[in-house]
């Protein structure tokens, strides 16, 4: 729009007001925004260091079949995967290779990894849990940001989530496995449930808070959300907070608007680094419903493939939990087998 251009303005109808042939256009208008919408292709890249998982949480979110290598790295080159949704329409899925232990990346290296950043729906920066190195992530993803124009630099920081990989990693204290039948789920105790959340503010403080000025935060507007200042907007579809959507903005917010608690609360989504783990499916559908938040309120008809089984994300056979915690104790006065968890029964 250039200065002087004269600006359109909406506004709000009453249903009754209209006849029965203009409900019947809205109607109609609604219905191609929808199937449009749902046609589009969406793309979703996962980038970050070697050997933090990324290959292995594309996987298990979007079931890919990404190759995984525990010595070297199985990705060397971007990798795409497209499967087909619900509706038809394609999601593309990118296996980026990882940033390597280099502080410096070469020219070539940013380029690729820019488009991807630039072009993608979802961009999913992986982070060690087990790790205390932010130093180095910031730097990469500055260097990375330093090549991008103000503009394209504004629409990547918000749409980059940050996740902490590897949680199972981080014991002790333990795991408790919530057993449901022949299935259950992973859940930290409260110990490190606490010291998964200091990590994860820690990670948000050094990663994600030095973008304040770029940042955004997103989420779709249920009808009733009607709350504006300096930086909080809305229209019929999105509230918008323009900064770093903080714990503390959070809880500001919230406690002026307690009647908006879930709103503040996906708002709050954008910017949290949430910590997940590819083996032990923990956090995957808050991950999922992360990544929805910030596609906006028609990404469910683009996302309907893996939303249709969102439930199923921290689901795991009791099968499969008996072969992750298979410790075997040896008694090596006596020479004999002490405790095997294998045995138990469950």
């Amino acid at each position: 729009m250039t200065r002087g251009e004269p600006v359109a303005r909406t506004e709000l109808i009453s249903v009754d007001a209209l006849d029965e042939h203009q409900l019947d256009r809205v109607r109609q208008s609604v219905r191609r925004e929808r199937d449009t919408e749902a046609n589009k292709a969406l793309s979703v890249a996962i980038m970050g260091q070697s050997g933090v998982g990324k290959s292995s949480l594309l996987n298990v979110l979007f079931g890919t079949h990404f190759p995984v290598g525990d010595v070297k790295p199985a990705t060397r080159e971007p990798q795409a995967i497209s499967v087909p949704s619900n509706s038809g329409h394609t999601l593309t899925f990118w296996d980026m290779p990882g940033l390597g232990d280099s502080e410096d990346l070469d020219a070539g290296y940013r380029a690729m990894y820019l488009e991807k950043l630039a072009e993608c729906d979802v961009v999913i920066w992986a982070m060690h849990a087990d790790s205390r190195c932010t130093d180095r992530e910031a730097r990469h993803l500055r260097r990375l940001l330093d090549d991008a124009d103000p503009g394209a630099r504004r629409r990547i920081v918000g749409k980059v989530t940050h996740v902490l990989t590897k949680a199972d990693l981080l014991t002790p204290p333990p795991w408790i496995f919530d057993m449901r039948g022949e299935r259950g789920s992973f859940v930290p105790s409260r110990p490190l449930a606490g010291r998964m959340e200091v990590k994860a503010a820690h990670f948000e403080q050094m990663v994600v808070e030095p973008w304040g000025d770029l940042l955004s935060a997103h989420t779709y507007n249920n009808g009733e959300f009607a709350v504006r200042d300096d930086r909080l907007g809305f229209d019929r579809q999105t509230v918008t907070y323009r900064g770093h959507f903080s714990r503390e903005v959070c809880e500001r917010y919230t406690a002026a608007h307690p009647e908006h608690a879930d709103v503040f609360s996906r708002l709050r989504d954008n910017h949290r680094v949430l910590p997940c783990s590819a083996l032990f499916r923990f956090n995957l559908a808050a991950l999922m419903v992360n990544v929805v938040n910030k596609l906006g309120p028609t990404a469910i008809f683009r996302f309907q493939r893996v939303l249709d089984d969102v439930a199923e994300l921290a689901g795991v056979p009791v099968s499969a939990m008996r072969e992750y915690g298979n410790f075997l104790v040896w008694d090596g006065i006596r020479g004999t087998r002490a405790f095997d968890l294998s045995q138990l029964p469950f």
